[in-house]
């Protein structure tokens, strides 16, 4: 029994089993149908001693006959019955009930089919898409071996499917991404339904990288596909748009930040050479300046009258050329004579300022050049070169002339030599001043750069002169160079082709030759053989009685202006700069400053910090005096501890009234006058202290500051106003909100509430009031909100 019921069972227990659907065929024909299949066919019964395969209604019935025919045991096969409406499986049995039988197991694999079917179609579809994708599609292993590629790789990345079916992805992949790529590999990997989106360089079949951007789904729980399927896309030119957008973005930034730049010059530019115009011209009228000082007065006025033109010219060439109507008219001129009539404009400027000029030339060279255009090249060369060389030191012009390459044409008595061309000529301007770096040096001739922006820019300009230069010499065929190191010197080579074979006949000039016009500084009714006269007026009646004053202005003729203007009323000394200021004042005690804001070595702002650090002369009344003279740059000067500020033009009686405030009382004593003046020092100092001490705290107000600090607030005011020039609130608020940002500079805080709470202020209004003073700090900046 046991061995019984753990065999198979015989085709006549078969036959009885409910869930089996049997039949007997001899011959083709149907003998015996079990009831299992009459559930399926109820007709079968009536359909005895027929053709068993079209009684199951196959759609293929002859050949299902031949094939049971010859089939044996075991064998299967799957046909369509009712025109496809039915799928039947039908498997040979063992044996028949007598000989010549054949036993036929019928199974409705109809839903099995159709899933199948699906399945079959659904993976037709998929293989469609990635045929037709304009995309490219591969499938890879977890170990990143390539199982498939698409047709349409080979149009992104060069290689046929079969040079890189087998091989592994990330022997196509930049080294220097895999760092990145692998640890999002393995986690991709891991876990089936993954979805990883990249940028990588992918090797070129040609050589070079490409950037790939792919977005791969682990499908290995999907049986139809087994793997990892990247679709990936070639965003190399959107990557290049992408940085060019970048680099054109920040170019358009920088160049909004160098015109910025260029008008604030500018401005300053105009307005000094307007206030030794008009300032003298004024006092001339009024009759207030000594008469034998008035030539020296004109001859100011003068030069600045040709300062001015020169600034107006240079805007005007800047927009011609701009326009493109700029022409050039060249000639034959003898170049070393041209040379020597610059040094000699610019001699009297170069020996006012100690600097030795001297010229390196031939006795003539011939070429052709326009000599207006050539003028303004090498007046602004030989002009920079003396704006940068400090006293005692040498600006050389040195000419000479470079061979041109030549070639012999036959042999012996009949050889004859014919040049290839003329050779050239250089120019060079080399100085002694401080030289550039290599990061200025590569942008010196740009428009509208300064190699020094800072407020202590020892020298004056546009940023425009070289560009306009370099401009001017390529239309002559030429070429302007610079060679510069930090600490020694700059020198700037022009070269020029000789001949007239490099320039276009409709820019050669062949009219009558003008006669020579005078250069632009130092022109008729203006020029001066005789240096400008830079001592003290004559001594009169009482001047020891004079209160002394230390000038210290960077720019010569303000210097001479107000020295014009103040020798009737102090004795007056001089410096160039806050350094030579410093000096002076280890010298001499001065009753006063007077100083400019922005001058080499140290400006104004920064001489007063180290007044007011200096026990010996904190008590030192200063009054800065610049073309820079908005309200926020006025603070900063009287933050930085000037007595006062005063902008540029402006009017000699204003500025004698205001230094005459400035000085101790006629009728105090000189004790009084220096302790109130140490009063004066030290008040803003308490004040600072006592807010800072309560700035935390939010009802710390104008009324509490003028307790503690023994006034009413009315008091308080007035004498803030006059310290500081603005109002106790605006201090306060100043204090707490400088002291906000320290606090998040230093990371102190989580929050913004949390250091606006420190300040003593609110977060909303700390938030508002923060961004209008520190507009260029964001929240996130700021504080983590």
């Amino acid at each position: 029994m046991a061995t019984g019921s753990a065999s198979a069972p015989t085709l006549k227990e078969s036959w009885n089993l409910p869930h089996m659907a049997l039949l007997l065929a001899s011959g083709g024909k149907l003998l015996r149908a079990n009831a299992g299949l009459a559930r399926l066919y109820p007709e079968i019964h009536d359909a005895v001693g027929s053709n068993w395969a079209e009684a199951l209604g196959l759609d293929d019935a002859a050949g299902a006959a031949a094939w049971l025919a010859e089939a044996a045991g075991g064998a299967a096969r799957v046909e369509s019955a009712r025109g496809g409406a039915r799928w039947l499986r039908l498997r040979v049995l063992g044996g028949g009930v007598v000989a010549g039988d054949a036993a036929v197991e019928v199974e409705d694999v109809t839903r099995e089919h159709a899933e199948i079917e699906r399945m079959r179609r659904e993976g037709a579809h998929f293989h469609a898409l990635i045929e037709r994708s304009a995309e490219g599609i591969s499938i890879f292993d977890v170990q990143a071996k390539i199982l498939y590629e698409s047709p349409s790789n080979k149009r992104i990345h060069g290689y046929d499917a079969h040079e890189m079916e087998g091989r592994n992805l990330f022997d196509f992949c930049h080294p220097e991404d895999m760092a990145r790529v692998m640890p999002r590999f393995v986690h991709l990997a891991e876990g089936p339904g993954v979805v990883e989106t990249d940028i990588v360089r992918f090797r070129h079949k040609a050589g070079h990288y490409i950037y790939l951007e792919g977005t791969v789904l682990n499908a290995t729980d999907d049986p139809r596909v087994n793997g990892l399927v990247n679709n990936f896309r070639d965003v190399t030119a959107r990557l290049d748009a992408e940085r060019e957008l970048r680099r054109a973005k920040e170019a358009a930034e920088q160049a909004q930040r160098m015109q910025q730049h260029f008008l604030t010059n500018l401005s300053h530019e105009f307005k000094t050479p307007l206030t030794l115009i008009r300032g003298p011209l004024a006092d001339l009228a009024a009759d207030e300046i000594a008469p034998e000082r008035r030539a020296e007065a004109w001859r100011l006025v003068g030069r600045n009258v040709e300062r001015l033109d020169a600034l107006l010219t240079e805007l005007i060439d800047l927009a011609r050329l701009e326009a493109g109507v700029f022409s050039l008219r060249a000639r034959r001129h003898d170049l070393a004579d041209f040379a020597r009539r610059q040094t000699t404009w610019f001699a009297e400027q170069a020996a006012a300022r100690g600097i030795e000029l001297r010229l390196d030339s031939p006795a003539t060279c011939e070429a052709f050049f326009d000599a207006a255009k050539l003028e303004k090249v090498l007046g602004n060369l030989i002009g920079n070169a003396l704006k940068f060389s400090p006293s005692g030191t040498t600006v050389r012009v040195t000419l000479r002339r470079v061979p041109g390459l030549c070639f012999t044409l036959g042999r012996g008595d009949d050889a004859v030599e014919d040049g290839v061309d003329e050779g050239k000529v250089e120019l060079s301007v080399r100085d002694e001043g401080p030289g550039m770096d290599e990061a200025t040096r590569a942008r010196v001739f740009e428009r509208f750069f300064q190699g020094d922006m800072g407020p202590a820019r020892g020298h004056e300009g546009m940023g425009i002169g070289l560009a306009i230069a370099r401009e001017l010499t390529e239309m002559h065929g030429g070429f302007l160079s610079v060679a510069s190191e930090p600490g020694r010197g700059s020198t700037f080579t022009l070269s020029l082709p000789l001949g007239c074979g490099h320039l276009d006949p409709d820019d050669i000039d062949t009219s009558v030759a003008p006669e020579p016009r005078p250069h632009g500084v130092g022109s008729a009714g203006f020029a001066s053989n005789s240096p400008p006269i830079l001592g003290r007026a004559p001594a009169a009646p009482g001047e020891a009685a004079r209160p002394r004053l230390l000038l210290v202005e960077d720019n010569f003729d303000m210097r001479l202006y107000l020295r014009l203007l103040l020798d009737p009323h102090y004795a007056v000394s001089e410096a160039a700069n806050g350094a030579e200021a410093l000096e002076a004042l280890a010298r001499e005690s001065p009753d006063i400053v007077l100083s400019d804001v922005m001058m080499p070595r140290m400006d104004g702002l920064e001489l007063c910090r180290r007044l007011r650090a200096d026990a010996r002369l904190a008590a030192l009344p200063v009054v800065l005096l610049s073309a820079k003279g908005l309200a926020d740059q006025r603070a900063e000067g009287l933050k930085a501890g000037a007595d006062d500020y005063v902008a540029k033009p402006f009017s000699i009686a204003e500025l004698l009234q205001r230094l005459r405030a400035r000085l101790p009382r006629a009728n105090s004593t000189p004790k009084a006058s220096a302790e109130g003046a140490g009063e004066a020092r030290t008040w803003p100092a308490r004040l600072e202290a006592c807010v800072d001490e309560h700035l935390s705290s939010v009802d710390f107000g104008v009324e509490a500051l003028a307790r503690r600090m023994g006034y009413s607030s009315r008091q308080l005011g007035r004498r803030v106003l006059e310290l500081l020039g603005t109002t106790p609130e605006a201090y306060i608020l100043d204090r707490r909100l400088r002291r906000a940002r320290d606090l998040i500079a230093e990371r102190r805080f989580e929050t913004q509430a949390e250091v606006a709470h420190a300040v003593g202020l609110s977060p909303g209004y700390f938030s508002r009031r923060y961004r209008q003073v520190f507009p260029a700090q964001s929240d996130s900046q700021c504080a983590r909100d």
